[in-house]
């Protein structure tokens, strides 16, 4: 299962990011980093820009902290 906190709600509203694209981004990504505190980023191209979505594994479900455009990754 897929969950989004508050606070990935709120910023894709803020930013304009359809949840769809989230959904998309975690299914298939392009690539996929370790971060901090047993976070992952995911990326994936959409036109120009890539989604980066910051999540975490907790059990079975993919928990969504927040999204993201970014114009290049490296």
């Amino acid at each position: 299962m897929i969950i989004f906190t508050q606070h990935a709600l709120l910023k894709l509203e803020q930013r304009g990011i359809k949840k769809v694209l989230v959904l998309e981004t975690l299914k298939k990504p392009e690539k996929v980093l370790l971060s901090r505190n047993n976070r992952e980023i995911a990326l994936k191209k959409f036109g120009k820009l890539y989604l980066k979505v910051v999540f975490r594994q907790e059990q079975k479900n993919i928990v969504v902290i927040t999204q993201h455009w970014i114009g290049d990754i490296q």
